[in-house]
């Protein structure tokens, strides 16, 4: 018996769009991983099979992982070549494929777990686990495309010497602006060993070993070090939900002004919570990154709050920037009241 092409219903059609999409983006992260869509970016083609044999991956699956970007469109095959080539929506996937990353590899245990974490009688004894690393390598994703023009336009004319960049994650920040600014000494600081990891691994790849100093601390606790003494620019990015909720916020952005004493500005850029979007209206990201933090019971203020918490800790709005995507985020440079 020959079997016809399926004929879906809109409601089946749109069951099996948010399935495929669910495939497709662990099959996204997954080929990021292992050079797969850094080798469609740069080809007009791909030989499937070279691709496996010269990376040493198993053949089925690649198809597989090919198979399920070709549903979102994201590549087309060409069964007949053997070869997977560029699909309509490559463009904005590889875009966008630290937001995938962050979803699939640096929460994965967190959704995977999420029943156990919403069980009251359970959520204590279960830890709320997230990839370091991989969320580290997703914020750098994240950051080059959609933070760091819009920062470099911001510092651009601005004069520091030493900058510190409070949850440094991949150190890509600090490198950047060590590159830029030629004669800048930079601290990167961040309290996940994983995440340390690979900063170090970035700085000593970029030579820059003697002029970056990394340290292991927290920056909800930090206290005064030598290392700290003679900042005069502090960047902090995509952790600033993590001083909340309100008090603490207030109190963390007072103690970097005790814990870098000759500070002049402290650039922060983050993602709010949404305000007025509901349901289908919701943009890429905001569901997962309110999600995850639902869960971590962590509180996410909107941009109204950090406003008015600014205003109370001592600092003052002296420029900001709103970033599109992710979507209700912003960078602000302070300066002390």
């Amino acid at each position: 018996m020959t079997v016809g092409p399926l004929h879906l219903s809109r409601d089946e059609r749109y069951c099996a769009d948010t399935f495929n999409g669910a495939v497709a983006a662990a099959a996204l992260s997954a080929a990021w991983d292992i050079g797969l869509l850094e080798e469609l970016a740069e080809k007009d083609a791909l030989d499937v099979h070279r691709f496996a044999a010269g990376r040493d991956v198993h053949l089925g699956a690649v198809r597989a992982i090919l198979t399920a970007l070709a549903s979102r469109e994201i590549v087309v095959l060409d069964p007949v070549r053997k070869t997977a080539s560029r699909g309509p929506g490559f463009e904005d996937a590889f875009k966008n494929r630290g937001f995938f990353y962050w979803l699939t590899r640096g929460c994965g245990e967190l959704f995977t777990d999420l029943t156990r974490l919403t069980l009251n009688s359970e959520r204590a004894d279960r830890g709320m686990n997230r990839d370091s690393r991989a969320i580290s390598v997703a914020c750098r994703s994240i950051a080059r495309t959609f933070f760091d023009p819009p920062l470099r336009e911001l510092l651009d004319g601005m004069s520091f010497t030493t900058v510190a960049d409070l949850g440094c994650g991949s150190a890509d920040r600090i490198i950047m602006l060590a590159q830029q600014w030629p004669s800048v000494r930079a601290v990167g600081i961040d309290v996940a060993q994983g995440a340390l990891a690979v900063s170090k691994e970035a700085v000593a790849d970029a030579q820059l070993g003697h002029r970056i100093t990394l340290v292991e601390d927290d920056v909800l606790t930090m206290a005064p070090r030598p290392e700290y003494r003679g900042v005069d620019l502090v960047t902090c990015f995509l952790m600033g939900h993590d001083f909340w909720p309100r008090e603490n916020c207030i109190n963390t952005l007072r103690r970097i002004r005790q814990v870098f004493p000759n500070v002049r500005n402290l650039v922060l850029g983050d993602t709010c919570r949404s305000t007025d979007v509901h349901g289908t209206d919701l943009p890429m990201f905001t569901l997962g990154f309110e999600t995850v933090h639902a869960v971590m019971d962590q509180y996410l203020p909107t941009l109204e709050e950090w406003h008015s918490a600014i205003e109370e800790s001592g600092w003052k709005r002296a420029d900001e920037r709103l970033i599109d995507l992710p979507a209700f985020s912003f960078i602000f440079r302070l300066t002390p009241a």
